[in-house]
């Protein structure tokens, strides 16, 4: 078999050859060399950490936590880095106190006088003292929540319109001291409150979208940075425990907990960060039947702020952003409204 060889045409394919690989080398050094790792490094600075909340209308009631930083790889089991014998003071244009250490428990701090009652629309300063560190923040208390129960027919079930009725709130009557006694008692049969059905037919367990229970609208003079919910179940019994393990109930709720004992459950309270004037409760508001203490939470713009950061970890290149100077944590303050709502099963299925 004979070969005739184009000696032309080979040279020329061994040229083209050659530019293509020099092409290649080329690219890899310029890839290799943009990927190459910065020696810029972030040093590691050691700061105070201080967390802590004020509530309007009330005594500071939530415990303030002090401590230093750590490194990323150190360990927070030994609890070296509470501080016990910091000085934190809170003062606004009319008031000025310290936060004692709670004995025995390092790095917590109270008003143990629970004689300084914070007020709405007032800011409150913070200012911290630890050996050669001193940090400083500010909140702003957000103003109160007005709610109400509403008629909502913006929701659809398979194509159909479905419009879900108000309930009543009993904001009036249900004071102070009435819930007090009911919790000291352990009996919130003397509260006043609506009862709603937990429905579980057609389109109601099914994701975010599905359809309300009830609604509630909140109003306020000032724009809150942020409104929270919660969602207290009075009696988390795994008797009262709304057992659902279907497909929709896992993706949207997560697995049931099982206890030591074999009793199913789900996490309580549940609590939310929400942004919109209009709250629906719907089956993903609720875990457990019966009463329920629902908390409608303005907060402040320091809170709204360190959320967008993400400081639950969900990216942990994205860092709060937190409003106290020369060091970390947040200083933030709340406005609380609440209701009682009785959740029991659905008795039309």
């Amino acid at each position: 078999m004979n070969f005739n060889i184009n000696k032309p045409l080979i040279m020329r394919m061994f040229a083209k050859k050659k530019t293509m690989i020099l092409w290649q080398i080329l690219i890899t050094v310029v890839i290799f060399t943009s990927c190459e790792p910065v020696d810029e490094q972030e040093v590691y600075e050691e700061k105070l950490v201080v967390f802590g909340n004020l509530t309007a209308n009330s005594p500071v009631t939530d415990t303030f936590y002090v401590s230093l930083s750590a490194e990323v790889t150190a360990s927070h089991e030994t609890g070296v880095k509470w501080i016990d014998s910091a000085d934190i003071l809170i003062t606004s244009a009319t008031d000025s106190f310290y936060l004692q250490p709670v004995p025995g428990n390092p790095g917590r701090y109270l008003d143990t006088t629970y004689s300084h009652n914070i007020l709405p629309n007032t800011t409150y300063y913070l200012n911290a003292n630890y050996e050669e560190y001193h940090v400083m923040a500010e909140t702003t208390v957000p103003d109160y929540l007005t709610l109400k129960s509403v008629k909502n027919e913006g929701w659809f079930c398979q194509g159909n319109p479905v419009v879900t009725d108000s309930i009543d709130l009993h904001l009036t009557e249900n004071t102070p001291f009435l819930i007090q006694q009911a919790f000291l008692m352990n009996d919130f049969s003397i509260l006043a409150m609506d009862t709603v059905a937990y429905r579980e037919d057609d389109c109601y367990p099914a994701s975010f979208m599905s359809p309300p229970f009830f609604s509630v609208q909140w109003e306020s003079e000032t724009a809150p940075g942020l409104v929270r919910f919660m969602s207290l179940a009075l009696d988390d019994s795994y008797e009262n425990a709304i057992v659902d393990t279907s497909l929709s109930a896992n993706a949207f709720k997560g697995p049931m907990f099982v206890s030591d004992t074999g009793e199913l459950y789900r996490q309580n309270p549940l609590v939310w960060n929400l942004s919109q004037p209009m709250l629906d409760f719907s089956w993903l508001s609720f875990n457990y039947y019966g009463p329920h203490l629902l908390l409608i939470q303005a907060m402040d713009q320091a809170y709204h702020d360190y959320y967008v950061g993400d400081p639950m970890g969900m990216n942990q290149y994205l860092l709060p952003n937190s409003n106290i100077i020369d060091g970390y944590g947040l200083f933030s303050s709340m406005n609380s409204v609440g209701f009682f709502v009785y959740i029991a099963p659905d008795t039309t299925r």
